[in-house]
């Protein structure tokens, strides 16, 4: 498996790193819907499956029931970190600690940039969520 490689990873081993706004999960939980797919994987670090991106999509996998999400697996080194907000300088070292003890910065703190990766979309039936829930939201 390369770092390029669209795998699906139990929810429960991923390790948020920022704080979510109730509002984008909602948002994004609609657009999973109304695409009936997984279109934008999830980024983690490989050795402590730290999210790199995608918070609000990992919540919204939450709100839906998935049992599992389509991630990209990155090596940290391969990763650039800069900073949404000026006063927050973020290190590898900061956001893995993060991870591990669920001291979350607030949302949208650090940007991380990847290299290319190929597109993944994914059904969501594949994803552990039945059709009768989907209904539901949708209603």
């Amino acid at each position: 498996m390369s770092n390029l490689d669209c795998v699906h990873l139990p929810i429960a081993v991923l390790r948020p790193t920022e704080e979510t706004l109730p509002s984008r999960v909602r948002e994004v939980v609609a657009m999973i819907l109304e695409e009936d797919a997984w279109t934008q994987p999830i980024c983690i670090e490989g050795t402590a499956h730290a999210l790199l991106d995608g918070h609000h999509r990992l919540a919204a996998a939450i709100a839906l029931g998935l049992t599992r999400v389509p991630v990209y697996v990155f090596d940290y080194a391969d990763v650039e970190l800069l900073s949404w907000r000026a006063q927050i300088a973020p290190t590898r070292q900061e956001v893995l600690a993060r991870a591990r003890s669920g001291q979350l910065y607030p949302y949208k703190t650090t940007r991380h940039v990847f290299p290319p990766r190929p597109a993944c979309t994914v059904p969501l039936g594949d994803l552990g969520m039945p059709i009768e829930p989907r209904r539901a939201f949708i209603a």
